[in-house]
């Protein structure tokens, strides 16, 4: 299994950017599916709750001038730290950015 770990400069859930103390997108190439599998871990600077629902999010990565975007659904949203799980597929990372 191939996989990478990528610093998130910027968070945006439909739309509306989420202030961060840190995001780190996870991605890792599996076998048995046709996409990407991803999560994106994301320490909000506002403690505030996320509904639990589906998301379109867009990351900006810190080290890479890019974009990463695709649907997520929120599986939890604890004290300011959100975990988003890739519900499709991940537009701007290729298999090549895995090792």
């Amino acid at each position: 299994m191939r996989h990478a770990r990528f610093d998130v400069a910027h968070l945006a859930i439909e739309g509306i950017d989420l202030p961060l103390k840190a995001a780190y997108l996870l991605v890792a190439e599996r076998e048995e599916l046709a996409h990407l599998d991803w999560e994106c871990l994301a320490f909000a600077l506002d403690d505030a709750p996320l509904s639990q629902q589906r998301y379109q999010v867009a990351m900006s990565l810190l080290f890479d001038d890019r974009t990463v975007t695709g649907p997520a659904i929120l599986v939890r949203s604890v004290e300011g730290a959100h975990v988003l799980r890739g519900d499709g597929p991940l537009d701007g990372i290729a298999p090549d950015d895995l090792t």
